[in-house]
């Protein structure tokens, strides 16, 4: 992997760059941080702040014509912009201590002329003199401050040029005109900033505003000289400064290697829920008081775009900029063990592949794709957490092999539609799958395609596996004469839209309601049609569900926050247990009215939580509601009777699945503990084999006590454990179960 595989992704995500008032500003002072400071009354910490950004924070608070302020976002919402210059004022009246810092930095030998003592030249000579260079400033003048001598509060702007420079060298030479430059040529480098009435040694016209080059070596030349305004001239003293350096370091001139770039750009947000502020008016004629520079300090936005970190409940939880979650992508696999901490692991195999970060992105940010691509790398390098998706695998494999089957109708060899259920649904409800196979059978002459769709493999990152079964999917679509696929869960029609696109889709809500039938009443009179993650880009299957569910006479409701996932999706289940429960517990107390869904796998998170709900087939087919969920062995077992009976109608055979040594076993367990390997995601069939395998070879270990058996089975993946006693020939009562990706390694005594 190379990193600009992972960084493509968030290359658009502008979290974390400057506001639009740090755009404006000729400083690019970090303004939001500046009054997220003082509105904490955090004087010390916001002072420097302003005067790292801005030098002479006395001069610019006084001076500065506020450019930020036609940028501030508050305006989006009606208010006033920030008052900024009164609080910078503020901040300079209340913090107790504004001495200049000494930096403890080696002595350099390369000498620089700065010709004018202007506001533009001391902060470009401040800069320098601060790297210990040693600076030597020539001003005509008696005095420093150029132009800004003439202004009523330049005592106070004196006092602050002697504040900065009280701890920095520097070799004023007043009353020195620099008439020619050949006067300095025993300077390594020379910045010209005489004023906007300075001689420029006629270089001006090859002056180059982004250098601040002039066309002659060693020359450097900016300011009012150069028409910049006077806030500018000073902010390019640092720039102009790291340009000197850099020259004297390499002896060529280069633009700054920084992010000068991050500023061109000035994004503005969406404001909904902010609310009005007017601007805060200080009671005194001195300006504000503590208090009300807090109170107007805080009136800023803070204007970020953190959308996807504040609504994903996974990105809030682990508070990762994705800029910094791409970066981690790549280091994750580049790092060799012992050594790999895998920083992102749990993220990556946390997130629920909704793609609600993207929904609700300005840019479109997919946070979601970047994690299934981390999982595929890892997948394809062997560094993956294998168990936690190593059940949903294997059933994976079941639905494509045992549990598959696919027909044209009876006696054609082809046909013009298919019914694709999917997976789940057959496996949750067969009537789901009996009843609308034969509605489309009577309405549309369609086959059937029983299979999964590959999402267990596509969100687990196993490329290999998923090119393989989309080669197998394909093929049986042509068996069956390339019909248009009925789907009816969002998700695999998905999965088919993005591997399989030259296959016709339609959704079975679709063809539902366009053909004119009777609905009962269903049993809620009233209801939120919960729409899955997956039906999120599916206006017609969405407006679909609600016109059924409308024909049953529900008055429906809408969610404020559509196309939430449920939990399932992603499997992150076993990845992130409490994250699950904190998803499936939100999205179940959304609304209190029930829920119409059209999701098998929601019906199950919502059926587990005790949330009334039902599938919409349930209110079409008169079927009711029952929040009961199939335990594991169920489901399977149900996948098969769907089999089974399609075969028999279609076929004229009995299917039979293929007998396993271990079937002659019966096992006895409470509820209660069938319900908790349900969550560990350990079948009766895992336990059955278990048993069976240990009786056989006798390993296992035998309390004569109580009669108490344990076993183990090792799987590729994942070893069971089982304690279970005898109670009759091949039958057994089991009382504790548990999984764990260890190994032991047996040794001959």
């Amino acid at each position: 992997m190379e990193i600009h595989e992972a960084t493509s992704y968030t290359s658009k995500c502008f979290h974390g760059e400057p506001a639009s008032c740090t755009s404006a500003c000729p400083f690019h002072m970090d303004i939001r941080s500046f009054l997220d400071k003082t509105s904490n009354g955090k004087w010390s910490a916001a002072y420097k702040l302003l005067r790292n950004a801005t030098v002479f924070p006395v001069i610019v608070s006084a001076l500065c014509d506020q450019p930020c302020r036609d940028h501030c976002q508050r305006t989006q919402v009606g208010d006033e912009a920030i008052a900024i210059r009164d609080i910078e004022d503020a901040c300079l009246r209340y913090v107790k201590n504004q001495k200049a810092d000494s930096y403890f930095i080696p002595p350099k030998t390369q000498r620089v002329a700065v010709v004018g003592a202007g506001t533009a030249g001391l902060s470009c000579a401040l800069h320098l003199g601060r790297k210990k260079f040693l600076v030597t400033v020539f001003e005509k003048e008696n005095s420093w401050g150029g132009s800004i001598k003439e202004h009523p509060r330049f005592e106070e702007f004196d006092r602050e040029i002697s504040t900065q420079f009280s701890v920095v060298k520097v070799d004023f030479q007043y009353g020195r005109e620099i008439t020619s430059l050949d006067q300095l040529e025993d300077f390594d480098a020379v910045y010209v900033a005489t004023g906007s009435r300075g001689s420029s040694f006629g270089l001006l016209e090859r002056w180059n505003s982004t250098l601040f080059c002039s066309g002659k070596q060693k020359i450097f030349m900016g300011g009012g000289l150069c028409g910049v305004a006077k806030m500018q001239g000073i902010a390019d003293g640092a720039r102009v400064s790291r340009i000197i350096e850099a020259f004297l370091q390499t002896g060529i001139v280069s633009s700054e290697h920084n992010e000068s770039g991050k500023y061109e750009c000035m994004r503005y947000l969406e404001h909904e829920d902010a609310v009005s502020v007017p601007q805060i008016v200080p009671a005194s004629h001195l300006g504000y008081s503590e208090e009300e520079a807090k109170q107007e300090s805080d009136r800023c936005l803070q204007c970020d775009c953190d959308r996807c970190l504040t609504s994903c409940e996974m990105l809030k939880r682990f508070g990762k900029a994705p800029r910094k979650m791409a970066i981690e992508v790549y280091t994750d696999t580049r790092v060799n063990p012992p050594l790999s901490t895998h920083t992102l692991t749990r993220e990556t195999y946390s997130c629920n592949q909704c793609g609600h970060c993207k929904s609700i992105c300005p840019e479109q940010v997919d946070i979601g794709a970047m994690l299934r691509f981390s999982r595929a790398a890892r997948f394809k390098d062997s560094a993956y957490p294998a168990a936690l998706h190593d059940y949903w695998l294997r059933e994976m494999d079941d639905s494509t092999t045992e549990g598959a089957f696919s027909s044209p109708p009876k006696g054609r060899e082809g046909c013009d539609y298919a019914f694709f259920p999917g997976c789940q649904l057959g496996s949750s409800n067969p009537e789901h799958v009996f009843r609308s196979f034969e509605f489309l059978k009577v309405h549309y002459d369609a086959g059937i395609f029983i299979s999964c769709c590959g999402a267990p493999a596509y969100w687990a990152g196993d490329e290999e596996r998923m090119r393989e079964h989309i080669d197998r999917l394909r093929n049986t679509w042509f068996e069956l004469g390339e019909p248009t696929l009925v789907f009816a869960c969002a998700t695999c029609k998905n999965v088919f839209e993005l591997f399989l696109p030259e296959i016709k889709g339609v959704s079975l809500y679709e063809l539902l309601e366009n053909v004119d039938f009777t609905i009962s009443n269903s049993e809620f009179s009233e209801a939120v049609v919960f729409d899955p993650c997956a039906s999120r880009e599916d206006a017609r299957m969405q407006a679909s569900v609600r016109h059924l569910a409308q024909k049953a006479q529900m008055s429906l409701e809408e969610l404020k926050d559509p196309n939430r996932c449920c939990g399932y999706g992603g499997l992150i289940r076993l990845a992130n247990p409490e994250l699950y429960e904190e998803v499936t517990k939100r999205r179940s107390e959304a609304s209190d009215k029930p829920y119409i869904v059209y999701c098998a796998n929601c019906r199950e998170v919502f059926a587990h939580r005790k949330k009334e709900c039902a599938h919409i087939l349930d209110v079409v087919f008169g079927l009711g509601t029952n929040l009961e969920v199939p335990s594991l062995q169920k489901k399977r077992d149900n996948r098969l009777e769907v089999k089974k009976k399609l075969m028999k109608d279609l076929w004229g055979i009995d299917f039979m699945a293929e007998p396993k040594e271990w079937d002659v076993i019966t096992l006895i367990l409470e509820e209660a503990l069938r319900e908790t390997l349900d969550r560990k995601l350990i079948t009766t069939e895992d336990l059955k084999e278990s048993i069976w395998r240990a009786e056989k070879s006798g390993d296992k270990f035998f309390n004569e006590e109580d009669g108490m058996s344990l076993c183990s089975m090792e799987r590729p993946v994942v070893t069971y454990w089982v304690k279970y006693k005898e109670i009759a020939p091949d039958t057994y009562e089991v009382f504790s179960a548990y999984t764990h990706r260890m190994r032991f390694v047996k040794e001959d005594r």
